[in-house]
């Protein structure tokens, strides 16, 4: 008798087991599925006229500058899987190179779609990147400089994507729900810049 409970006990487990890994896996198809659409909206390039054209007419002090931003897709094995590079540009002065960045995506399997966000030890090397991709297949890791514990969960709510440092990894973090980024199928939304998707 108490050797059946223990047979039926065990059955239970592995049940149990079983359907926890199944949710597991279901849950990690679920990320991959998201970290596809996440990396098939993201490449473009942006505008943020809008934005700009508001502030000046509101007489906003000091007003967001008039940015264009490119990304692209790359390809660098040293970075991961998933990579894009970032170049923006003031919008009335295309030699004026604001900022260049690397976006490394993954799925973790605890904290969901996370971002690494690098930025260049020497910038000037890699200026104008989205019109010679083959240029990142040499990035090296001492190439590029992160903020560690500082990367960017992305989580979709409906028809959008969010992301925001986890607070408690990142002292960088703003305030506990704050978004640093918003991507839906024709915007982006990084810091306080808001961009309109044009291609």
């Amino acid at each position: 008798m108490v050797e059946g409970a223990g047979v039926a006990r065990a059955a239970a487990i592995a049940a149990a087991a079983l359907i926890l890994c199944g949710a597991c896996a279901d849950e990690a198809k679920k990320r991959e599925s998201e970290l596809a659409q996440l990396l098939e909206w993201l490449p473009g390039s942006y505008d943020n006229g809008e934005q700009a054209a508001s502030d000046a007419a509101r007489g906003v002090r000091p007003a967001h500058e008039h940015v264009a931003l490119t990304i692209v897709k790359v390809y660098t094995p040293r970075l991961g899987h998933h990579v894009l590079f970032a170049q923006e540009k003031a919008a009335d002065d295309p030699l004026r190179v604001l900022s260049e960045r690397m976006f490394s995506f993954k799925v973790d399997e605890k904290r969901g779609i996370l971002e690494t966000v690098y930025g260049f030890v020497e910038p000037l090397r890699w200026r104008d990147g989205q019109e010679h991709l083959e240029l990142f297949t040499s990035v090296l890791v001492d190439d590029v400089r992160s903020v560690p514990g500082c990367e960017l969960q992305w989580k979709k709510q409906g028809e959008k994507f969010s992301a925001a440092p986890d607070p408690k990894l990142c002292s960088l973090a703003g305030a506990p729900g704050e978004s640093a980024a918003e991507l839906t199928g024709d915007s982006l939304l990084l810091g306080d810049y808001r961009y309109r998707k044009l291609r």
